[in-house]
């Protein structure tokens, strides 16, 4: 199997690159503005479908599960069939699913739309970050991937601050403004036509398993994935249950803005986080991760009670010092999953992005009985006992990258 002529094309107007970056950094940004807004959707979706807010939770599985399971596999395949087809088929199974949600008049109609949501986007996701790292000279790769963490943090901070204020309206506009970014996402890329690199010319499926097991079994592989995981299930499920916590007691244009503010400060330390990884080294980035997780988690452990309206304040600098923890924490993993292997970034791609969100899907079963038992305070106990497990992971795969001459 012989690699193909690098992609960059002479005649390619710097003005047509910045134009499908910017695609790139839309759509990559839509995933997380998409699966975060049910955070503020508990209240208006429980009246709506008749159901109970710890109901509505399936939502975040219903979505996060295929989402996961599809990435295993769709980096793979665009290492094969090339990147636009691959992104171009996800986004017309993510846009029906979102028409179906716009439309949904029951849990059940809204959890197959978020299904469905979840396999197009899955399709989707891990392919742009191999498309950007395509289209990008290697020493700018961190800087990047650093722009891409960002998309998923504004991502992330939009979503429920945008909701919050669209509730009073109509839920369904939401999804509407799903439907429309999806369009224009779709139609650029048909447009624009990015140059779609294949890495291997033959399209056969043992080809597509010999990538992954050929990276599955190393063990920096593994560690890349896990930390992922853990990852989502400390600063992900920090923020997730904070706003579960709220529901009923604060606002949700209070919400929005106290839970999006998390995904702001992620945004910002995304911006500038690839930087210090290409100029300082990884190693700093690592270090930002770890103080900024764990100093968010024991202010909010010491509050308690985050949904205290005396303590609001105090919890807005605890979800800051979270928000920080992720900004820093995506762009660190995709950075490995691009450097890890320059033949398979694809696959690389979508085993990292797989790890992080199979970690979303099961914040809600992980910590249910832990909020059931005491409250928000022993849920933020149990996700610091999951730190320290992140912890070991993250500086595991660190060393080990390091050992191989890849950090």
């Amino acid at each position: 199997m012989k690699q193909e002529e690098d992609i960059t094309n002479p005649q390619e107007t710097q003005k047509k690159l910045i134009l499908i970056e910017s695609v790139i950094y839309l759509l990559f940004f839509l995933g997380p503005l998409t699966g975060n807004v049910i955070y503020v959707l508990f209240r208006v979706l429980s009246i709506e479908f008749e159901v109970s807010q710890s109901a509505l939770l399936i939502a975040i599985p219903s979505f996060m599960v295929p989402f996961s399971v599809i990435q295993l596999f769709s980096g793979a395949i665009s290492d094969i069939t090339g990147r636009v087809l691959v992104i171009l088929i996800g986004l017309f199974l993510f846009g029906i699913g979102m028409f179906i949600a716009a439309i949904s008049n029951s849990l059940i109609m809204y959890s197959i739309a978020n299904v469905l949501g979840g396999i197009g986007f899955g399709f989707v996701n891990p392919v742009l970050i191999a498309l950007m790292t395509d289209l990008t000279k290697g020493l700018k790769i961190p800087k990047k991937m650093g722009y891409l963490g960002a998309a998923a943090n504004f991502g992330v901070g939009l979503s429920p601050i945008i909701a919050g204020q669209l509730i009073s309206i109509n839920w369904r506009l939401i999804y509407i403004i799903f439907i429309v970014i999806t369009i224009v996402g779709f139609l650029l890329l048909l447009i624009l036509k990015p140059p779609s690199r294949r890495i291997y010319k033959e399209k056969r499926l043992k080809t597509f398993f010999t990538h992954l097991l050929l990276e599955i079994r190393r063990p920096v592989i593994i560690l890349m994935i896990f930390s992922a995981f853990l990852a989502s299930l400390t600063y992900l499920a920090t923020i997730i249950w904070t706003a579960r916590a709220f529901a009923g007691k604060i606002p949700e244009g209070l919400t929005g803005i106290i839970v999006g503010s998390a995904g702001i400060m992620g945004a910002l330390f995304g911006l500038i986080i690839g930087t210090i990884i290409k100029k300082r080294g990884i190693e700093y980035a690592v270090f930002i991760v770890l103080i900024s997780l764990f100093t968010g988690l024991i202010i909010l452990l010491g509050i308690g009670d985050t949904a205290n309206k005396d303590m609001l304040i105090i919890t807005l600098i605890g979800l800051l010092f979270i928000g920080a923890a992720g900004g820093s924490i995506i762009p660190s993993i995709m950075f490995y999953s691009q450097i890890l292997s320059k033949e398979r970034r694809g696959a690389l791609a979508g085993l990292a992005t797989a790890g992080q969100f199979m970690g979303i899907a099961l914040v809600p079963i992980t910590y249910q009985t832990f909020f059931d038992f005491g409250g928000i305070a022993i849920v933020y106990l149990a996700i610091l006992i999951v730190a320290f497990l992140f912890l070991v992971s993250f500086l595991l795969l660190f060393f080990m990258a390091k050992r191989h001459k890849l950090s």
